[in-house]
């Protein structure tokens, strides 16, 4: 599974929540900045610490981000449950990067059972917040009838389109191309 590793700017311009720090607290963007780059340095035992504090304040960014080191190993023993404990609770928590992720592992098994169902229930999630690869995932998951062999019916494929023209609209790399090999409309 390819997680994003989800350092993004919102992070800095979240709730103004803090960690404690050595002499004091820390606002949880700094503290997020100085995870991600103790990250970039090859740290990773100190980053997942690092992480994980952020995470117990709720920080979903932070949740990704061990999910990722615990899914690839980094400073830690390789655990996919871990990883999607975490991707879970980010996900849960409404974060969109997560319910993509998510919605990932289950289409491909990665940490839990397959599951093209529930994995187009997390692309919705994060489709439905804008998110256009989420939206490219679902219209291809709708597309393909849930990866099935059967053809999907008429309003399968009408929703399918939908998806896929939003992903295309907010320039998805592959969308347009897709779009193309749908059936006409009526």
């Amino acid at each position: 599974m390819k997680l994003i590793f989800a350092f993004f700017v919102f992070v800095l311009l979240g709730t103004p929540a803090v960690l404690q720090a050595e002499g004091g607290t820390e606002n949880t963007g700094v503290a997020a900045l100085k995870a991600y780059a103790v990250f970039k340095m090859g740290r990773y035992e100190e980053s997942l610490a690092m992480w994980q504090a952020l995470s117990d304040q709720g920080n979903t960014t932070a949740m990704i981000n061990l999910a990722n080191q615990y899914e690839k190993g980094l400073g830690t023993p390789k655990d996919l449950d871990q990883s999607t404990f975490w991707l879970t609770r980010a996900a849960d928590l409404g974060d969109p990067v997560a319910q993509l992720n998510l919605g990932l592992a289950y289409e491909e098994g990665l940490g839990v059972e397959k599951n093209n169902r529930t994995a187009a229930q997390y692309f919705r999630k994060a489709a439905e917040q804008g998110d256009r690869d989420a939206q490219f995932n679902l219209g291809v998951m709708l597309a393909t009838n849930y990866g099935t062999d059967a053809p999907p019916d008429a309003t399968t494929v009408a929703e399918a389109r939908r998806w896929l023209t939003a992903a295309k609209e907010a320039r998805h790399p592959d969308a347009g191309t897709f779009l193309q090999l749908l059936p006409q409309e009526p």
